[in-house]
This record gives structure tokens, C-alpha cells and sequence, in this order.
């Protein structure tokens, strides 16, 4: 993928626009048939960013750089910046041999998490365990440590969610007067997913 195919026309384009709009077109590389082979490509090499910091894998940054956001003075990166690189790199683990597309538009991050908390109507203490470590992480380090873990077993059920959308909560987890408030959203949409019916038989009845 080259610069040019990012897709910014010129304009502000905001963190969960700019990601949206990624994770779209190498989905849809991905997924189309025959596969496209530079969305492949582009997925294998997001992977190379996996927990590494901004800036340390230079060849990812025409994927991850977004031209439409306002220029930063400083040499370290901005929260959206650090919010871009997790949520791509993470995708790119989360799409790796998967037939299905793990970019879900309008499944926010609690959702996706809160659909694999029950297994056969039973809670899983696993996922909540680290659910609940997740929110309770100081700085975006360590949450970035325990969303890989609950990525991978996203990816093992085969549940996708909004990569923008999780962009955009990234970027807010890094503002002390904000953080709250997305772990505040995460935990509702998490705690709000009931475990599905469980499929009963119900004693056969003495007709006779």
C-alpha cells in the first residue's frame, strides 16, 4: 500500500475516521477473491509493529501516519499517534487467517469482550479477570499488554469489533480527565452482554 492509497484528500480527518478508513481498505484487499496481495502484505508488516513503540518500525508508517492530523511540535508521539499504532497493529494480529472480517463497525470494544464472557451459560473468570485488568491499567502500556491478550481470544472465537472506534477510545484512555470515562463506557457495554439461552429439552409428555 502507498501513501497515495491512505486515502487522505487534504482536511482534518479525526483518529477513528483515519483508522475506520485503514482497517476498510486492507479488509477488503483481504477478503476479496482472489486475495489482494499487497493487503496481505500490509497486515504482515503491521504485525512487525506489535508491541513496539511509535516510530520503532519505520515501514509502517505510511500506514499508520495520518496526514489529516494537525501537526505536532514534539518529538514523542501524540495519544492519538500511540492510539493508531495499537489499534492497526492489533488488527493486523487480529485478522491474520481469519475468513471472516474482525473489523465490525459498530461493536465497541466492552461488546466484543462482554461476547465471549460466557461459555455454555457459564461466566468464563479468565476473560473478566482480564477484562477487568485492562480497565484497571495505569497507562497505555499496560492496557496495550492486556488488550493483546484479549485480542487473541477474540481472534480464537472468531468476534470482531470497531477498530476506529477502539482507536478513538485509545486516544482518550491516554487524558487523565478522560480515562475514566472510557473505562466507564467499556465496562457498560461489557457488563450489558447477557449469556445466550441455554437450549433445554424438556421431558417428553405421557400422552396416552
Amino acid at each position: 500500500m502507498t501513501a497515495g492509497e491512505h486515502g487522505a484528500e487534504g482536511g482534518s480527518v479525526s483518529t477513528r475516521d483515519f483508522v475506520t478508513r485503514q482497517v476498510g481498505r486492507i479488509q477488503a484487499g483481504y477478503m476479496r477473491r482472489p486475495q489482494q496481495p499487497w493487503a496481505r502484505a500490509a497486515l504482515a508488516q503491521l504485525r512487525r509493529g506489535v508491541g513496539r513503540e511509535v516510530g520503532a518500525v519505520p515501514e509502517i508508517l505510511e500506514l499508520t501516519v495520518n496526514p489529516g492530523a494537525p501537526v505536532s511540535g514534539s518529538e514523542a508521539p501524540t495519544p492519538e499517534e500511540n492510539a493508531i499504532h495499537l489499534a492497526l497493529t492489533l488488527y493486523a494480529v487480529h485478522q491474520q487467517s481469519q475468513s471472516s472480517p474482525m473489523h465490525v463497525p459498530g461493536v465497541s470494544f466492552g461488546t466484543a469482550v462482554g461476547s465471549i464472557r460466557f461459555r455454555d451459560g457459564r461466566e468464563n473468570p479468565g476473560v473478566v479477570r482480564r477484562f477487568q485488568a485492562m480497565g484497571t491499567s495505569v497507562g497505555l502500556g499496560e492496557a496495550a499488554h492486556h488488550a493483546r491478550t484479549l485480542v487473541a481470544l477474540l481472534r480464537s472465537a472468531g468476534r470482531g469489533l470497531d477498530y476506529g472506534r477502539f482507536a478513538e477510545d485509545l486516544a482518550a484512555f491516554q487524558l487523565p480527565w478522560r480515562a475514566d470515562g472510557v473505562r466507564l463506557q467499556w465496562g457498560r457495554d461489557f457488563y450489558r452482554v447477557s449469556p445466550a439461552p441455554s437450549i433445554t429439552t424438556s421431558p417428553t409428555e405421557d400422552l396416552s
